[in-house]
């Protein structure tokens, strides 16, 4: 029989922290939810992995290594049965340190957090206890996932459409199906006390603002604890680069069904507890008790596309991501930002390769997979393909945060991920073969 165990830190970080997320300064004044490190630890007679999600913007991949090695000297947990990710919030902190706006400085609070992360794991291990594993999925009782990048008239691609940023009007419809499957692990422990682990898909960037809130990742865990009894709740992000809460293809006054942004995020927890509801007894008994984890190292070449507006790049870059200023009329648009971005730094910082983490796990029936950046919908279905019949959950920002993870036709369509994307055109087959072949030595 399989153990689990469960815990739960809270990491809030002091007011006055940069919130991350856009191209702009924000510093945290309040408090809507607050900042949580979850933890899951899975045992058996020979194998223990750890899941830990953490509500934050992302975790680059040089701090997410120096946190599982800390974890594993605290533990004996092997390193690479750790995975850890983070759920992508906007209105949290990112633990990152290249030259750009939103980074995390506060050293006093970084070094409590390192050892929150292991406290957190060493309590969830601490705690683990003799469980019945149930699995479930299902379609949302409502779409609140829709993929943001959309074919225009002209064949260009536009991120999040409106008619003032983009060169024809009005949208085709987006470039891929979005994924609405809400998925359940449900572990019953022999104490009466369960775990949830709730799976779904899309960018918790619904309440902005300057106050730190957990998103709807934070109403799902609260809606699942609230009305299940004695049950703890983590939410793991799916693959959401390509995806936001908006459709665009209904008018702008019908998208927001109970208002923008907090109200909002509110709104879409309900939906997917609503679900988790519907499952909660109707999730089937898994009898494998396999467990196995693995983590690799995917190598993609750094794109050195536009070379020859390095200059131009340049002063845009120091102006509006060094320097912060934003005095001139016309403020430029995200998409410029971010290429300007991209290309600077591969001249001045960028290393030849681009690391990005594959971390796989199995849990007897089900094999999760994390992707080290933002990946793309298509992810999931491109590993999902090669395993029909069986369960695959997918997440984002694991063990590293290396940037947006585009397909191989985003690359060519272009638009906002596309082109600040530092990666080369292969990546999707590389990341997504990886995942394949560690699953299938996991005779999955």
């Amino acid at each position: 029989m399989l153990k689990i165990g469960f815990s739960r830190v809270d990491v809030t970080p002091p007011l006055g922290t940069f919130v991350s997320g856009y191209f702009e300064e924000r510093f945290a004044d309040g408090i809507l939810d607050p900042i949580f490190l979850n933890a899951i630890a899975i045992g058996n007679e020979t194998e223990q992995i750890l899941i830990i999600t953490s509500d934050f913007l992302g975790i680059r991949e040089q701090y997410a290594t120096k946190i599982r090695r800390l974890i594993a000297e605290r533990t004996g947990i092997d390193a690479d049965h750790i995975m850890i990710t983070a759920l992508h919030q906007h209105t949290s902190i990112c633990l990152r340190d290249d030259p750009r706006n939103n980074v995390m400085e506060d050293h006093e609070y970084l070094q409590i957090l390192y050892r929150k992360f292991a406290d957190v794991a060493q309590m969830a291990i601490n705690d683990m206890i003799d469980a019945t594993v149930c699995y479930g999925e299902k379609e949302s009782e409502k779409p609140i996932s829709f993929v943001r990048r959309y074919l225009m008239p002209d064949g260009s691609v536009c991120t999040n459409p409106k008619p003032a940023k983009c060169k024809s009007w009005p949208p085709i419809g987006p470039t891929e199906q979005s994924d609405n499957t809400v998925r359940l692990l449900k572990f019953i422990r022999k104490d009466g006390k369960n775990v949830a682990l709730v799976n779904f898909s899309t960018h918790p960037d619904v309440v902005k603002g300057t106050k730190y809130s957990a998103d709807w990742p934070g109403f799902v865990r609260r809606f699942v604890e609230a009305e299940h009894p004695n049950t703890l709740c983590l939410l793991l992000n799916g693959c959401q680069g390509d995806t936001n809460h908006k459709n665009f293809m209904i008018p702008e006054n019908e998208r927001f069904p109970v208002g923008e942004r907090y109200p909002h995020a509110e709104y879409m927890g309900r939906i997917i507890a609503n679900s988790v509801n519907d499952l909660w007894d109707q999730a089937t008994e898994m009898n494998d008790q396999t467990l196995a984890a693995n983590m690799t190292i995917v190598y993609n070449k750094t794109r050195t596309d536009k070379e020859e507006f390095f200059d131009e790049c340049w002063d845009l870059y120091e102006a509006y991501q060094l320097k912060n200023d934003h005095s001139t009329d016309k403020t430029p648009s995200g998409i410029s930002l971010a290429e300007a971005s991209r290309v600077v730094r591969t001249r001045t910082e960028a290393p030849l390769y681009q690391k990005i983490p594959v971390t796989v796990l199995r849990v007897g029936e089900i094999g999760f997979v994390g992707f080290g950046g933002e990946p793309f919908t298509h992810y999931a279905t491109a590993v999902r393909e090669n395993f029909p019949g069986k369960t695959v959950i997918a997440a984002c920002c694991a063990n590293g945060f290396q940037g947006y993870l585009p397909t191989a036709k985003a690359f060519e369509q272009g638009g906002y991920e596309a082109v600040s994307s530092p990666f080369s055109p292969n990546l999707e087959e590389d990341c997504t073969k990886a995942a394949v072949e560690i699953l299938q030595k996991m005779k999955f």
